[in-house]
């Protein structure tokens, strides 16, 4: 089963990259996450993948396969760093139209390797980018010469 599924390339299992989506800018395995919208209770341990449209979990193992999450839909994003277990962030999912969640729902993703620090400074980038207007920055404007 599949969690506002991502579909995944065959060679490699990563996710098959949307319409304007410029590829992985992060991944870490060894990540455990957790997914509970009120009524039901999802966990999966794998990989997490980070483009600049979305976040998507690919579990190994677990009671899904894949998490899709747009950039846009994860909410009150929490960095924490307890003394005597692994790093992990958290957050509250908006459920997109036409997804597979049909509540808000939160979510721990735990990283038992390390990584969180930097999926933290990489997501609050691409926030950053999202909130002052895009994701590209554009080229200057060339001025023509003066000509003789």
């Amino acid at each position: 089963m599949s969690v506002n599924w991502a579909m995944l390339s065959s060679e490699q299992g990563d996710p098959i990259l949307l319409a304007g989506e410029k590829g992985r800018l992060y991944t870490q395995d060894k990540i455990k996450a957790v997914l509970n919208d009120q009524t039901s209770n999802w966990e999966a341990k794998g990989r997490i993948w980070v483009s600049n449209q979305r976040i998507v979990v690919i579990s190994e193992s677990g009671s899904f396969r894949t998490l899709n999450i747009p950039l846009t839909s994860l909410r009150n994003f929490k960095l924490e760093q307890p003394w005597f277990s692994a790093n992990y962030v958290s957050g509250t999912i908006i459920p997109t139209p036409g997804g597979g969640l049909q509540r808000t729902s939160t979510l721990t993703l735990t990283f038992t390797e390390g990584g969180a620090i930097e999926f933290t400074n990489i997501y609050r980038n691409l926030m950053e980018q999202i909130a002052i207007g895009g994701m590209e920055e554009s080229l200057p404007q060339y001025q023509p010469l003066p000509g003789p």
